[in-house]
């Protein structure tokens, strides 16, 4: 059974500069101290305070674990050459390159051929009713300097890998599996199996995904701090992610701070509450939060259908007043709201619109059925969304005319 790590964020998980690296990871194994996550990644907040370059080789080693990825200079060697990490890096490597190979390629070429030549980059992308998917969001705007998600799910807390406990792993790596199979599968977390997916002892909320997805994809992690917003909209770090998790408050999240593929610094916020008029009306400090954000673009992907209703008002507000452009499935926001706004759109339209899924058969849009057809659309070449399938697919970019 795999502990989740209780006692080494908060401002613990601050960045080890490049040139204190080695020093780092020499300290770390050259220790007569069992050498377990906890007491890395405690080391490294230690090391961390001498500096502010974005490096963090303990952090990185926790998530490598965490995601299946090998290292064999990792200060978690014990993990790295135990059975269970060996066998799930293996067989997730297959699944990986599988689903990077037949989804993600199509992802990546629809965002250059259509997303990047309609969509102006805002510094900020808000993505509610998200999960733990900061997979689609980063593949189709790889440009953004802030991520913004929300969702129901709790943040969670890093696992602590224990050396003596080093080959029963089996059963963690076992859970995040199990918690990818929708969105590897469908493109979309399925919200009932997250609700038990992502709230367990061993995978107990969404920064194990979060961190997997990041690393997987070629990002270096810098820093992850557990935080709150406080009354006036404003970012508070809390101590430690067990102190979050006892902390009463309407919104807890997670700062992750990380550099891409190209070395670019960039910042993702994921925050867990409530999103409903209700949630928010008793939660103003967070919806300060969302008005200082700025001009935004907004992606919505497998939202329930939830803005379709009168009592998801407020946060379709904040994303039609503040979005320059809105890139959606028929899920996010209903049509009318588009047509009936003080803004006027241009839109564009991919794949085809179809009725919704039985689950979702009261949410059918006839006036975006009629001008799908009357203003026709562009073929999409993959599936996404509740409609997977390729032919079954919609997608719109609503683009705010200045």
């Amino acid at each position: 059974m795999i502990k989740t790590l209780v006692a080494c964020t908060g401002l613990a998980l601050m960045a080890c500069s490049s040139s204190n690296q080695e020093k780092q990871t020499t300290l770390l194994k050259d220790s007569t101290v069992v050498k377990d996550s906890l007491t890395i990644l405690n080391d490294s907040l230690q090391l961390s305070k001498k500096t502010t370059n974005c490096y963090n080789d303990s952090l990185n080693a926790v998530a490598d674990i965490m995601s299946g990825i090998t290292d064999s200079n990792s200060v978690l060697d014990y993990i790295q050459k135990s059975r269970d990490f060996k066998v799930f890096s293996k067989n997730f490597d297959k699944r990986w390159m599988s689903f990077d190979s037949s989804r993600l390629s199509n992802l990546r070429k629809f965002k250059d051929t259509e997303i990047s030549k309609i969509v102006k980059t805002q510094p900020t992308l808000f993505y509610p009713f998200s999960g733990p998917d900061i997979l689609y969001s980063q593949t189709f705007f790889p440009d953004v300097n802030k991520f913004v998600m929300i969702g129901l799910e709790p943040v969670g807390s890093f696992p602590e890998f224990n050396q003596k406990e080093k080959d029963s792993l089996d059963t963690y790596f076992s859970k995040v599996n199990t918690s990818l199979n929708a969105i590897l599968k469908f493109s979309f977390f399925r919200t009932e199996s997250m609700s038990k997916d992502l709230r367990n002892e061993e995978v107990d909320g969404t920064l194990h995904l979060l961190v997997l997805f990041l690393k997987r994809t070629g990002n270096t992690l810098c820093n992850a701090r557990a935080l709150t917003v406080d009354s006036l909209g404003s970012i508070r770090y809390i101590n430690s992610f067990a102190d979050l998790k006892k902390l009463k408050t309407n919104t807890k999240g997670v700062e992750i701070t990380f550099t891409d593929i190209n070395k670019q610094p960039k910042t993702l916020y994921y925050f867990s509450l409530n999103a409903a008029d209700g949630g928010l009306k008793s939660n103003k400090g967070f919806v300060t939060y969302l008005k200082n954000m700025g001009p935004i673009n907004t992606y919505l992907k497998g939202a329930s259908y939830l803005m379709h209703k009168n009592y998801f008002s407020i946060i379709r507000n904040t994303i039609l007043n503040q979005s320059q452009h809105v890139i959606q499935d028929d899920s996010g926001i209903a049509f009318h709201y588009f047509t009936e706004s003080s803004s006027k759109w241009n839109y564009t339209f991919y794949g085809q619109y179809l009725k919704p899924i039985s689950l979702f058969s009261a949410f059918y849009q006839a006036d975006l059925d009629s001008l799908y057809k009357k203003q026709g659309s562009k073929p999409i070449g993959f599936g996404i969304g509740y409609n997977f399938k390729d032919k079954n697919s919609n997608f719109m970019i609503a683009s705010k005319q200045l």
